[in-house]
């Protein structure tokens, strides 16, 4: 099945040893869903409070998630396994050590719904891989079960005219000079490069943006790009993302703090609602450190994309629906990563003849136009698709502690607390197990 993002949906399981929690006595299952950064994760330091809000909950018998539009081309289990050694690191002086079993299934990286969503239907086939550093995605790829996968950067050094500006980088010649002799030894003619692409991968963000575009744009065109410019009988290609955020928080910093008008909570909400239009997380990030990332990627390729189409004379009025048929967006808010996190939450609830007659979901986050935005989302789908057996609705909850600020919209958030341990401890007593 499909959602209205265009995603494939799926369905997810986790080892029995996770699934502690009980039905409660009117048949509900409560399980929680954490956003790591602005969470557990500010900037480089990590909340004191992380641990203990986790024990409180394994204690409560309530199971968690964590969900992430990062990865960093990391798999699920390194992580996971990162993820719990500084957790572990950062508690409070006096917090018990033991950490709750955090395993692989339990973190959902941008991209880890492709390992069930997409990557059955592409195991043979052809796929251009976007995403630095290259060793990391590829190796996320292969233990998504991905057998044919070309990354960007091999695929430009395997046809070394894609991109004028890499020999001319490592030569220190203009790029204007790419056809002399060094170059033209180089270029790969007689490498076997028949097989057609299949669809384009942006696992997370490509290092080298030029050089990625280049050869995204060559493939959206032509899935055999090398031997054809633009093949007009060819399906589109799909172009699957895995985060929409176009800015995302980092430590780089500005000499003078912007005006104060500019940060007011007038502008805040302007900018909330561009982003709320747009699908993305962007703009609530600070000013101060806001950096461009995997959404606005998508934005320069979308863009070239359809100046290729025009220099190519393709008729303007099917650039919309070509666009539109080829990019796909996955990553929060979108209902592709929302319908794949409850799947993955639903797999917590125990084995058990007795099945839970509602479902409390909660989405603890830093971000309105992520977290809440997926929140909002799918509470409106339960609604219009409201099973008569089964009730289920999500809760969002806000945190102080990373890109919400006072006087921030807060998209419907049911609460605003200072930091995870509080999220936990309205969750706890909303749920009797406090």
């Amino acid at each position: 099945r499909r959602s209205a993002d265009g995603g494939m949906l799926a369905s997810s399981s986790v080892p029995a040893a996770t699934k502690r929690q009980k039905i409660t006595a009117e048949g509900c299952f409560a399980a929680i869903a954490f956003d790591i950064d602005g969470v557990f994760k500010y900037g480089r330091n990590w909340s004191p409070d992380g641990l203990g809000a986790l024990q409180k909950c394994e204690e409560a018998g309530i199971p968690f998630v964590f969900v992430t539009n990062g990865g960093g081309g990391l798999t699920e289990a390194t992580y996971a396994a990162q993820f719990a050694d500084k957790v572990k690191s950062a508690a409070r002086e006096g917090t018990p050590e033991a950490l709750p079993p955090i395993n692989p299934e339990q973190m959902l990286l941008s991209y880890s719904p492709w390992k069930e969503s997409l990557a059955p239907h592409l195991i043979e086939k052809r796929v251009l891989l976007v995403g630095d550093p290259k060793e990391k995605v590829l190796n996320v790829a292969e233990s998504y079960g991905l057998k044919n996968v070309t990354h960007y950067e091999d695929y430009a050094t395997m046809h070394a005219t894609i991109n004028p500006f890499r020999q001319a980088q490592k030569s220190g010649t203009s790029h204007t000079a790419v056809a002399n002799s060094s170059v033209a030894s180089l270029a790969s003619a007689d490498v076997q490069d028949k097989d057609p692409f299949a669809a384009i991968l942006v696992m997370c963000d490509p290092y080298a943006w030029f050089e990625a575009l280049q050869v995204c744009v060559d493939v959206l065109c032509s899935p055999t790009p090398i031997q054809l410019e633009f093949d007009p009988a060819a399906p589109y290609m799909p172009v699957h993302f895995s985060n929409p955020d176009v800015l995302w928080k980092t430590q780089h910093p500005y000499t003078a703090r912007p005006p104060p008008r500019l940060l007011s909570t007038a502008h805040v909400r302007i900018r909330f609602r561009q982003a709320h239009l747009n699908s993305s997380s962007a703009a609530l990030c600070h000013c101060s450190w806001a950096r461009f990332g995997q959404g606005a990627f998508k934005i320069a390729l979308r863009a070239l994309y359809a100046t290729k189409l025009r220099h190519l004379r393709v008729p303007e009025e099917t650039h919309d629906e070509r666009i539109a048929s080829s990019f796909k967006q996955w990553g929060k808010p979108t209902d592709s990563t929302f319908r794949f996190l409850e799947a993955r939450l639903r797999s917590l609830a125990p084995d058990s003849a007795q099945q839970p007659k509602a479902e409390r979901f909660y989405m603890i986050g830093d971000n309105p136009a992520s977290d809440m935005e997926g929140v909002r989302r799918a509470n409106i789908f339960h609604r219009t698709a409201a099973l008569p057996e089964k009730s289920t609705s999500w809760a969002g909850i806000l945190v102080r502690t990373g890109v919400f600020k006072d006087g921030d919209e807060t998209n419907l958030a049911e609460v605003v607390t200072d930091g995870v341990a509080g999220a936990v401890e309205y969750v706890l007593k909303k749920e009797g197990k406090a």
